[in-house]
């Protein structure tokens, strides 16, 4: 009796186990990984273009809206974008408050930690740009100042690096706010993306100046939960296929040129 009720004990261990390992990987597909069936949700800090930024109607539009957009469509599903502070975005994708964060996102080992990252779609630098008012025209011209950059971004850990050589303190917060300070003479200059510094200048023209470049090369690439790794892998298959096609072409040349 013995023996029957240990033979009985260790067929009911492993019928379970198998149990629990057939549900954790053979039957999820990437759509079970959607927070909502059917619906791509996307979180986006609009106030970085011409990656994200709202237009005249309140719509986020820009690179990354549209590359979303294109997403969602070969995905077959609803995209609805969240609009939310930078440096919130990868706790959202973490608690699956949205499904994928696209927004300009530099691919950090630090940052890998936490959720996964796509295959790069866009590469990029980190740039420094200052008023032409008040006579900041190089980076030694920053000492004793205030350099900004974005919450929680890459630009964020260059101007950190970078202050105690060059003499600066650092503020975080949003390029838009801080594109004000740099016009009162509040703030000395913004560390940032490179086009993202570029578009803040030829909306400001004559106003601003980019006062040093290429000061790092970074890969753009979207993230998506720890769990998703369909999801992510189904992404992976659709930015292949659009970064060869002529429509990846005209989107650069719609937000860039």
């Amino acid at each position: 009796m013995k023996k029957f009720l240990a033979l009985l004990l260790a067929l009911t261990l492993i019928f379970s186990l198998a149990a629990c390992s057939g549900g954790s990987s053979g039957s999820e597909t990437w759509e079970d990984e959607l927070g909502t069936k059917g619906k791509l949700r996307v979180g986006m800090a609009a106030d970085y273009p011409p990656y994200e930024s709202y237009d005249a109607a309140g719509n986020v539009v820009g690179l990354d809206a549209d590359f979303a957009a294109m997403i969602a469509d070969e995905l077959g599903v609803e995209l609805e974008i969240v609009p939310m502070d930078f440096d919130t975005i990868i706790s959202a994708v973490s608690a699956g408050t949205v499904d994928m964060g696209i927004s300009c996102f530099s691919y950090t080992e630090e940052r890998a930690k936490s959720v996964l990252f796509t295959d790069t779609y866009m590469t990029s630098a980190q740039c420094c740009f200052a008023s032409t008012e008040y006579g900041i025209n190089t980076l030694d011209d920053l000492k004793g100042g205030l350099v900004g950059a974005g919450n929680g971004t890459t630009g964020m850990e260059v101007a950190e690096a970078m202050a105690p050589e060059y003499g600066f303190s650092t503020q975080p917060g949003e390029i838009a706010v801080m594109s004000e300070s740099l016009k009162s003479g509040a703030m000395q200059a913004i560390i940032t993306e490179q086009c993202v510094a570029e578009s803040y200048i030829a909306a400001n023209a004559g106003k601003f100046q980019m006062i040093a470049d290429n000061l790092t090369e970074e890969e753009i690439k979207a993230i998506t939960n720890m769990n998703n790794d369909k999801l992510q892998a189904k992404v992976n298959e659709i930015i292949k296929a659009f970064v060869n096609s002529d429509a990846y072409s005209e989107l650069i040349v719609k937000w860039f040129d």
